[in-house]
């Protein structure tokens, strides 16, 4: 038992690791990753502000979220390198791929604008929309993939970041708001 949790925890620290290692390649693309994800979870402040939390507290959120919603969009990144090279039978460097790609996200640094009433569906929509654009006009400048082609390798990373977005923030911030919601009309 303990050589197969010794086992586990090797592999763990070798993963681990081995991300450590590829986000210090990333340089530039890491930066524009916590980039948009802070952008992301700053689009939800005025919900923690209204909730009563505290300096700290509103810190600690906005730094987790912004962490787990740039892994989450490295994720469908290192997807779509996967699929490409299966399809295109070209090695990628993950790495190398992901640095390529990660300018794609710069349209996520606006998404701190889905905090404004009444259109912030339109406005997320329409960056989700435009990163998706970006990945698959990168994908035909850099490796000369057709239109296509790059709508097939890299739709199934984007819903899975999106995915991964939904499962891990969306109740998350459903109950911030849920709670503002309460606030609002027993302060009137």
């Amino acid at each position: 038992m303990l050589e197969v949790v010794q086992h586990w925890l090797v592999g763990i620290n070798d993963s681990l690791e081995f991300l450590a290692q590829s986000m210090v390649k990333m340089e530039a693309g890491l930066g524009l990753l916590l980039g948009v994800g802070f952008s992301m979870s700053a689009s939800h402040f005025f919900s923690l502000l209204a909730n009563r939390l505290k300096p700290i507290q509103i810190a600690v959120h906005l730094a987790v979220d912004a962490f787990g919603l740039g892994l989450a969009f490295l994720l469908g990144i290192f997807c779509d390198s996967l699929i490409l090279a299966m399809i295109e039978s070209v090695p990628l460097d993950p790495v190398t791929f992901a640095n390529q790609m990660t300018v794609a996200l710069w349209p996520g640094l606006f998404y701190v604008l889905v905090g404004a009433p009444y259109i912030s569906d339109l406005i997320a929509v329409t960056i989700f929309a435009w990163i998706h654009l970006n990945c698959l006009l990168l994908l035909r400048a850099v490796y000369a993939v057709p239109l296509a082609k790059g709508l097939v390798v890299t739709s199934p990373g984007f819903v899975l970041a999106l995915i991964v977005i939904a499962l891990l923030f969306a109740q998350r911030w459903r109950s911030s708001y849920a709670e503002l919601v309460r606030e609002v009309p027993s302060r009137q």
